[in-house]
């Protein structure tokens, strides 16, 4: 998999959490070919963001590429529309695997939340069918869980981040992620952590090659 660099020395905050949410959402090979448009759709929604919480940096000399700012509303809505459901998608399969990764690292199985029997992938899948509005542990294993494992390290490492700062919706603020550096560097440099502890989950059996690798450059 390709090592995805994010150097602040040379891209914006909001490019880097761009980076982070398009990722999330379009995993693998397969998703490639939709990500400039979705990246630069959040590079203009974050911009919008920025303008509507600080009047005075809209009215200041900005350094921003103008494709970002050119794109219409029609074609950031159009290029968004799925987000939030991948989002939502992403953090339950993050939720599925959160407990092989305290396993990895504690050296038993974790807690089990109260009606699952056991550490599996169909047993978590059953506890996020309310979650992803399915009906099915197939469908769960088929729609959610596969399509995740490209970035489950990632997955996990931003659930890890809204359980401390949304504990009650566990949904990402977008624009808030976006234009936060601490939180982006946050998520990134867990998910290489957790890159590592899925490594050595016997039970999750996940390719460490396959995963979507993200890096923090060393900043001046």
């Amino acid at each position: 998999m390709t090592v995805h660099l994010l150097d602040f020395n040379h891209i914006e905050v909001y490019e880097a959490g761009a980076t982070v949410i398009t990722l999330l959402a379009f995993p693998g090979k397969s998703e490639e070919h939709r990500r400039e448009a979705v990246h630069a759709a959040l590079c203009h929604y974050a911009l919008r963001a920025k303008c509507a919480s600080d009047p005075e940096w809209v009215l200041s000399p900005q350094r921003i590429k103008p494709f970002y700012a050119l794109r219409t509303l029609d074609e950031v809505s159009k290029d968004l529309r799925t987000v939030p459901r991948r989002l939502r998608d992403r953090m339950a399969a993050g939720r599925m695997a959160i407990g092989f990764l305290k396993e990895v690292v504690t050296g038993r199985p974790p807690q089990l939340p109260p009606g699952i029997a056991r550490l599996s992938i169909n047993q978590m899948a059953s506890l996020v069918l309310e979650d992803t509005e399915n009906v099915e542990v197939e469908n769960v294993k088929t729609r959610v869980w596969r399509p995740s494992l490209p970035v489950i390290h990632l997955a996990t490492a931003t659930l890890r981040l809204l359980r401390s700062l949304e504990p009650r919706t566990g949904r990402l603020d977008m624009a808030a992620f976006l234009l936060c550096r601490e939180a982006i560097e946050t998520v990134v440099r867990a998910a290489e952590r957790h890159e590592a502890l899925i490594a050595q989950s016997r039970r999750l059996r996940i390719d460490p090659d396959r995963l979507e690798k993200i890096r923090l450059a060393e900043c001046e």
